[in-house]
């Protein structure tokens, strides 16, 4: 039995009711740095400093008055090393054959490593914790059963949620289905490739739309495939986007299309015509006599009467038409998909609409409109031929009279 005890791997002792050593085996020597015989009915004081190792003491009078088992980890300092050790331990009551107790035996395992070890990666697990808290993305951990492993906070305020209600869910549980099917598209596509996914996401949700931009990387756990994912918003960059472009394509004054924008959108809809035989149309406008409503009545009141016009103009178009300012009082729509016939039709109303209506408020100005008008050719070689003809044809109009329309083929 000694020898089963002197290899077991672990400090094995027992102690009487006065808590002297009536046993220790072969680890409890090499502790303490003396004999069996030098250990054997002396108490605890002789081999540790009691004031550092309380639990030590605590758990002895728990075993020998309770007679009680005890598994605990206790902090004891060695006299004979110095040093301060953890030891996970197991002490139990130890009783005669009248069943009265006599003692306690204890076995123990020095856990000083191992403890440190663990907060350690505690410490760690907390550090990363507060960063991944603090980090300005969403992230988050599914497993190739799109099942939740691990939230930051801010995924689980996105989602309304305690991040233990999340954990072991499902997406498609706590997501909406069009949610949740949009954001497995890219991370299916991550865990079968096995390789890092960078893309855009957009999420719609009470009618408000959130732009994300996401690193999904892969992972394997325990065997299974993963993905970590860290999901910036940038709604609000996407937004400032979207308004530079806007800004870059809009007229300032009149808040349509800019001359820059419409011969952008003209050179693709020529390329298009020039693969597919696509019907185009072509029309261009000036405002008759505009320079002496400036003269009379000034540059503001000129001003709010383009914008006046464009607002008419604009209600008697296709979403699909491009309607631009081209020059100060010049401007021009696009008729995609329109022959000559229909855009002559979309001309006169245009031309009769402007006629028929009163501008700039109180002073009741009334104004006219020349219209030249043209269609895609396919003799044309680039755009500026359509644009060429299309200015000839308005100017054919102001010859004419003005307040007319004129199409050159």
């Amino acid at each position: 039995m000694s020898n089963i005890c002197d290899n077991l791997g672990a400090y094995i002792f027992a102690k009487d009711m006065q808590g002297k050593y009536t046993y220790a085996n072969d680890k409890v020597e090499v502790l303490f740095g003396c004999s069996k015989s030098d250990i054997i009915g002396k108490g605890d004081s002789e081999f540790f400093d009691l004031s550092m190792s309380q639990q030590m003491v605590e758990n002895d009078i728990k075993v020998l008055s309770g007679q009680q088992q005890v598994v605990s980890e206790e902090s004891n300092f060695v006299r004979n090393t110095s040093e301060q050790r953890v030891y996970r331990i197991i002490k139990s009551p130890l009783f005669d054959n009248e069943n009265q107790i006599i003692g306690l035996a204890g076995i123990a395992h020095d856990v000083t490593e191992e403890k440190r070890l663990r907060e350690q990666v505690e410490e760690q697990k907390q550090l990363l914790s507060i960063i991944l808290d603090n980090v300005e993305a969403h992230v988050y951990m599914k497993d190739e059963d799109r099942r939740f492993l691990y939230v930051n906070s801010k995924v689980a305020d996105l989602f309304g949620l305690d991040s233990k209600e999340i954990i072991g869910q499902k997406e498609q549980d706590i997501l909406s289905e069009e949610t949740a099917e949009h954001f497995h598209l890219s991370d299916s596509k991550v865990v079968l490739d096995q390789q890092v996914l960078r893309v855009e996401e957009t999420v719609i949700d009470n009618e408000q739309k959130y732009h994300y931009l996401s690193v999904k990387v892969p992972v394997t756990m325990a065997g299974k495939r993963s993905l970590i994912g860290f999901s910036t918003d940038v709604t609000e960059i996407y937004k400032l986007k979207e308004e530079f472009k806007r800004l870059a394509n809009t007229d300032d004054l009149t808040g349509i299309y800019n001359r820059r924008y419409f011969l952008k959108e003209a050179e693709k809809a020529y390329s298009i015509f020039k693969r597919q035989n696509m019907e185009v149309s072509l029309l261009t406008f000036d405002v008759d006599y505009f320079k002496k409503i400036n003269d009379r009545y000034g540059h503001p009141v000129g001003d709010e009467v383009l914008q006046n016009l464009t607002a008419i103009v604009a209600c008697l178009l296709r979403k699909e038409d491009i309607f631009a300012r081209i020059g100060g009082e010049e401007f021009a729509i696009l008729l995609p998909c329109t022959d000559i016939t229909s855009a002559n039709r979309v001309a006169e109303r245009v031309r009769r609409e402007v006629e028929s209506s009163l501008f700039c408020g109180i002073q009741k100005i009334q104004l006219t409109v020349s219209i030249g008008l043209t269609e895609f050719s396919s003799k044309d070689t680039s755009f500026d031929d359509v644009f060429s003809r299309v200015d000839k044809a308005l100017y054919k109009a102001k010859e004419s009279g003005r307040n007319c329309v004129t199409f050159l083929n």
